[in-house]
């Protein structure tokens, strides 16, 4: 397997010479710093650096040139947007022709990515007649306009583009194309493999004294990968060992990754598992090295790093795992304590990438969670392809507990128990007991011999759509025996204050009747909730929730909708439907019964605008919790994820901005619960947004809910959730007194109705 990385596929061949001539003015040695961190795949200095270009271009020609080095940058960073503005700039410009074509050539790669093939088309065609007789620029054009073709195509062209390669006078720029053409058809089936092997070997020959270390680095890699696809592990293992000795030279690469993670895969398979653990050991260390310039995309709401190098980081675990298992005492602490850092790197690294952004998590109060409650204990569940890894922290000891169930067991029944649960079904019970004796069962007698009351679980996946409360024994539920709390991480949520020394004042918005903020929402949601076609027939056996009907959560991910919202709502009675649909009754009691219970200021309709609630935030109250009774919908990334208040939408970013705004921002917000939002169905990311509100807010705690809840029950749990925590119970253990009491309530102890609200973060 190959990470995706960019260099891989072609863009390296669009970059390398661009310099040449960019700004007269600028200095060699800026130019030649661009070029090094290019090789090395180090893109964020590579762009620093471009920017630098570009200011100090003062001619026409340099800046067209500092513009196309800039987008080409940019294109191979995956900021797509930023690299055609800045790709369009250097071919208006440019006046020189085959200088034009690169650009050209550049924005036909960027159309290709981004899907806009008539563009694409059209900018490739520009390339080549700007070309003209220049052969080099044709066969680079050639080369990356095989990415749009066929496979036929492809494999039509290749010995002839093979042959056309042969006749470049540099061997580096050879060598250069022989590793690009071979990355094009080697997933062309067999005849493609072939083809590439053979690229490959011809550019082995005249790599033997190739003075770029790195595009040799990559011809060995992408070479072992062509062995170890026909099952040559020996000769795939020879090569990535050759290469592993090179980078031995060298500063850390993304060719790196690639080629320790074979050779972790090949040793595996050799059962030499000291090897192996090393050899994914140096990967995960490779990644963390260039983390910031390993670009990331998303398809479908999941994240380009999770399919390429979450894999990586599970690999060295499963080594961990299987080393502790075989040890004792300090030895096992310290292999075990490894192993669940290597996953946490996992989700670190992805709530940063939920966010598009690598500096949320800097400077979050870190805590080790095991220290702060001695009744607590903290289950890390891992899932390894073959078995489950439970990591189970009771004070400072790790436990490891294997259970030989596969993960894609686990997240079948997991997915299972999650739509079964959020449509009020029956059927729950048997997904909802396997995963008892998978994830509950192997712990008990140790949580009973360590008197724990409280569990705190860090879940991942699919078990991030599954509450654990509901997990179910066959004659109780995990919350009759624990408080349950939910943690996005070891180290990504803070300390907690004393319960007893809480003041637990409160500012209260919410929305029963929604206002303009109909108008504002997106256009896939008003077409969802407009086109009747998207209704469902109602299931009887549900009660009416607080909600967004499961159609049209799915369509406001999934379907492309052509009309503009301006037009939907230009349809007679078109908002007034908005509105009534989006209404929840519920909410008005709720503040009236919560204004009871705790000292607080509250906005309601048309009182909980943005302004309002920012002057609110920011004015001589300062607030311990901010309670927000409203619709928001938590997508598979933040840019999805948003509040609604009376007048506008409120997305994820913005609440940090207002909630900064806190005067006792300084000592952070004790809770933030959000009692009418919910999460994208089926979608494991999803949750990601629910946690990320609680880390931009930086709050302690985040309460909401995970399907869309009863009403009824919303408004009857709030009222007893604070109750509860004004007689100075911890919040985790407030919620589970507050479940209970609706698990005693014959009309509403289906898990539908108490099971969806989840605590997460801190729980005292």
């Amino acid at each position: 397997m190959k990470i995706r990385h960019i260099k891989t596929y072609l863009f390296i061949a669009l970059v390398i010479g661009f310099t040449h001539g960019v700004a007269a003015n600028s200095s060699p040695e800026s130019l030649a710093l661009v070029n090094s961190y290019l090789e090395q795949g180090q893109y964020q200095f590579a762009l620093r650096e471009a920017y630098n270009l570009l200011q100090n271009a003062s001619s026409k020609t340099e800046q067209s040139k500092a513009y196309g080095l800039l987008g080409n940058i940019q294109l191979q960073m995956h900021h797509y947007r930023d690299a055609e503005k800045s790709l369009l700039q250097a071919y208006d410009l440019e006046e020189a022709i085959l200088q034009k074509g690169d650009y050209a050539n550049s924005l036909g790669v960027l159309y290709h990515e981004t899907g806009d093939t008539s563009k694409q088309d059209q900018y490739f065609k520009s390339a080549l007649q700007f070309a003209g007789t220049d052969a080099t620029l044709s066969l680079k054009i050639s080369l990356n306009r095989l990415r749009s073709q066929s496979d036929a195509e492809v494999l039509s062209q290749a010995n002839k583009l093979k042959s056309d390669i042969a006749t470049i006078a540099s061997p580096l720029e050879r060598t250069r194309y022989y590793v690009n053409l071979a990355a094009e058809v080697k997933n062309k089936g067999a005849e493609g493999l072939t083809i590439a092997q053979s690229a490959l070997e011809k550019a082995q020959n005249d790599s033997v004294d190739l003075s770029d270390k790195h595009l040799r680095l990559e011809l060995l890699d992408s070479l072992a990968q062509i062995y170890e696809t026909q099952g040559n592990d020996k000769r795939a293992l020879e090569l990535s060992e050759q290469a592993s000795a090179l980078s031995e030279q060298m500063s850390p690469d993304e060719v790196m990754i690639s080629l320790e993670w074979r050779k972790g895969r090949l040793y595996q398979k050799q059962d030499k598992n000291d090897f192996a653990l090393a050899a994914y050991g140096k990967a995960v260390d490779n990644i963390q090295a260039i983390r910031m310039d390993i670009p990331v995309e998303y398809h479908d709401g999941k994240s380009s790093f999770r399919e390429t190098l979450e894999p990586v980081y599970l690999g060295y675990a499963y080594h961990l795992l299987n080393k502790a298992s075989h040890q004792e005492g300090e030895a096992k602490q310290k292999t075990l304590l490894l192993a669940r850092h290597t996953v946490e790197q996992i989700k670190q690294t992805e709530m940063q990438d939920f966010f598009g952004g690598r500096c949320l998590i800097e400077g979050l109060q870190h805590s080790e969670l095991e220290t702060m409650d001695a009744h607590a204990a903290v289950l890390y569940p891992i899932m390894l392809p073959d078995r489950l890894e439970l990591l189970v922290s009771m004070g400072k000891i790790i436990r490891q507990y294997t259970v030989p169930v596969p993960q894609s067991r686990i997240h079948e029944e997991a997915g299972k128990l999650s739509n079964y649960l959020r449509n009020g079904k029956g059927a729950f019970k048997k997904p909802s007991k396997n995963l008892y004796q998978w994830l509950i069962a192997p712990l008990e007698k140790d949580l009973a011999a360590e008197e724990i009351k409280t569990l705190v679980v860090v879940p991942d996946g699919a078990l991030r759509l599954v509450p654990f409360s509901a997990l179910f024994d066959g004659q109780h539920y995990v919350i009759e025996k624990y408080s349950v709390s939910v943690s996005p991480g070891m180290s990504l949520m803070g300390n907690g204050g004393d319960p007893k020394s809480r003041t637990y004042r409160t500012l209260m918005a919410g929305l029963s009747k929604p206002g303009p903020v109909v108008q504002k929402l997106p256009t896939p949601m008003i077409n969802a909730i407009l086109d009747k076609s998207s209704v469902e027939e109602v299931d009887r056996t549900v009660p009416v929730s607080r909600g967004i009907s499961n159609s049209q959560m799915r369509d406001l991910k999934k379907r492309e909708i052509d009309l503009k919202a301006e037009t939907l709502l230009r349809q007679p009675g078109a908002e007034q439907k908005l509105k009534e649909t989006l209404s929840l009754p519920g909410v008005e009691s709720e503040l009236i019964n919560l204004k009871k219970t705790v000292k607080n200021t509250s906005l309601l309709n048309e009182q909980f605008t943005v302004e309002s609630f920012h002057q609110q935030i920011s004015g001589d109250e300062s607030y311990e919790i901010i309670h927000i009774a409203s619709h928001g919908i938590f997508s598979s990334n933040a840019d999805d994820s948003f509040l609604m208040a009376y007048d506008n939408v409120i997305k994820l970013d913005e609440l940090e901005a207002l909630l900064k705004q806190d005067k006792g921002a300084q000592r952070g917000i004790e809770l933030l619960t959000l009692s009418a939002c919910e999460t994208a169905e089926g979608d494991d990311r999803a949750p990601l947004g629910f946690t990320g509100a609680a880390l931009r807010a930086k709050a302690r705690s985040a309460l909401g809910s995970l399907w869309p809840i009863s009403d009824e029950a919303a408004a009857e749990l709030m009222t007893d959730f604070y109750t509860n925590m004004t007689q100075h119970m911890g919040k985790a253990e407030a919620l589970r007194q507050a479940q209970l009491k609706l698990l005693n309530n014959p009309n509403m102890n289906h898990p539908f109705y108490w099971s969806p609200f989840i605590l997460v973060g801190n729980w005292l």
